[in-house]
């Protein structure tokens, strides 16, 4: 019995310490639950006061339009009696006198009348153009005379009209058929209908040519189109150009192109799905004339097929011949021929330097006198004699300013005399590293093995064999000694 207070007092104290804890960590949940609960709060108000509207908290509320005005009430005296019926008090309206109109200046008003007409009149001023400033000879001119500003109804003359042509002052309009080239200056002299009058004289220019029908020309500078390729995208267009009036229109108007292809401005473009040679008409025409032209356009069912080489260098001054090009299928002769890369900067173009002084003959042969030295890109092209132009590849020619010495090649061994040594030393058959152990019984060693460990095949096996054992007691030892501490511990 004087040992049970010794071991019940742990517990005790244990517990009483675990009640402690327990308050403890449930008050500090009841303070953090009340910090959250203010800082909520805190966070509320701050935002109902930034997006109040201006004044709600502290404003005082207005009386109504439709309300009558609050009067002062008298002050109580002495022998008032809270609650007794009080005279009302009428305050005297003042009534305001009503506003005066000063007296105007009828002088005044007609001048600023006068100089807001004039400021008018000089604002939109006389103005005399002729929108259409240039005729043929032979030809119909018509153009308008255009009056603007000032003040309808107008009335005009015109002097100096030129050869052929009249003009009409009821339409402002010149007419007829220019007889005579060259630049012809009209005086025209305008007049409107306000008060006072506007007046103006102003020169009016016109220029007449002698009239030539719509020119064209194709890419091959005939009649014929280049050839196109079944499956091929194809396009070419016919420059067209003329001196009468602008603008002009192309059109087929008889034949047909290849399926597969269509007309646009001044083009035959599309893919041709069948081979054959097409003749189609087109129709050139400006405003006054038109003329037709026939040609024609051959599809072939395949390509032919170009292949470029890489040349040698050239040197500079002396004859050159390489073969760059050859072409398989098409229509020969072939033409052969090169040019450099293009650059261009606004309206301006240029093309770099080349092998100048070589040229590609019609068998693709790069030949001639270099007469510029350096390395230069060139784009090899072809064309056969069915006018199907095609490009072959790109490469870069070299051309030498000096040709490179001869290096004289050193005399080649003797290898037989070499072979024919006497007593020459065998090589070894094996090598033995330093600190190899040789077997007493002759078994060879592998080279890894030499390397790593030094040590003979069969050693090596038995230690790693041994040293997988050791670990493996060791662990079942450990798992043993763990189930012995289990079983012996009270529940």
């Amino acid at each position: 019995m004087v040992c049970c207070p010794t071991l019940q007092r742990p517990k005790v104290v244990f517990l009483w310490g675990r009640t402690r804890v327990g308050a403890f960590v449930g008050e500090r949940r009841l303070f953090g639950k009340a910090a959250r609960l203010l800082l909520v709060g805190v966070v509320a108000s701050a935002l109902a006061l930034q997006f109040a509207p201006p004044g709600i908290a502290d404003a005082e509320p207005s009386a109504s339009s439709s309300e009558p005005a609050a009067t002062a009430s008298p002050t109580p005296t002495a022998g008032a009696i809270s609650g007794a019926p009080q005279p009302a008090v009428v305050e005297p309206v003042v009534t305001e006198p009503p506003a005066t109109k000063p007296p105007t200046n009828p002088a005044a008003e007609t001048r600023h009348e006068a100089r807001a007409q004039a400021d008018a009149d000089l604002s939109d001023p006389l103005a005399v153009r002729s929108y259409v400033d240039r005729g043929y000879l032979t030809k119909a001119y018509d153009a308008p005379l255009v009056i603007s500003g000032g003040t309808a109804p107008y009335t005009a003359t015109v002097s100096d009209v030129p050869p052929g042509l009249t003009f009409d002052p009821a339409s402002f309009r010149f007419t007829g058929m220019p007889t005579q080239e060259g630049y012809f200056r009209m005086s025209v002299t305008v007049s409107d209908s306000s008060d006072p009058a506007q007046a103006l004289v102003q020169e009016v220019t016109v220029d007449f040519y002698d009239y030539a029908p719509p020119q064209f020309r194709t890419a091959t500078g005939t009649e014929k189109f280049t050839d196109g390729v079944v499956g091929a995208w194809y396009s070419e267009s016919i420059l067209v150009w003329t001196v009468g009036a602008q603008p002009y229109s192309t059109a087929v108007v008889a034949g047909a192109l290849p399926p597969g292809m269509s007309w646009g401005q001044n083009a035959a473009s599309g893919t041709p799905t069948a081979a054959g040679t097409y003749k189609f008409t087109v129709r050139f025409s400006d405003l006054h004339e038109s003329v037709d032209a026939e040609f024609t356009l051959t599809v072939r069912a395949s390509r032919p097929q170009p292949m470029g080489f890489a040349v040698p260098p050239a040197v500079l001054g002396e004859p050159y011949s390489a073969k760059i090009a050859s072409v398989t299928g098409g229509v020969a002769p072939y033409d052969f021929w090169w040019a450099t890369p293009r650059h261009m900067a606004g309206s301006l173009s240029w093309h770099d330097p080349g092998p100048d002084g070589l040229t590609i003959d019609d068998n693709g042969v790069l030949q001639g006198i270099p007469t510029r030295a350096g390395s230069f890109q060139i784009f090899v092209y072809f064309s056969d004699s069915g006018l199907y132009k095609q490009w072959v590849f790109s490469t870069v020619v070299t051309v030498l300013e000096n040709r490179p010495p001869v290096v004289a090649q050193p005399p080649a061994a003797n290898t037989t005399a070499a072979l024919e040594v006497p007593d020459a030393p065998a090589p070894p058959t094996t090598v033995t590293p330093a600190g190899a152990v040789v077997p007493a019984s002759g078994a060879e060693l592998t080279s890894a093995e030499l390397a790593a460990t030094g040590l003979e095949s069969g050693r090596l096996h038995t230690m790693l064999w041994a040293a997988a054992g050791l670990l493996t007691a060791g662990a079942t030892l450990m798992v043993l000694n763990g189930l012995r501490r289990r079983r012996g511990s009270p529940a």
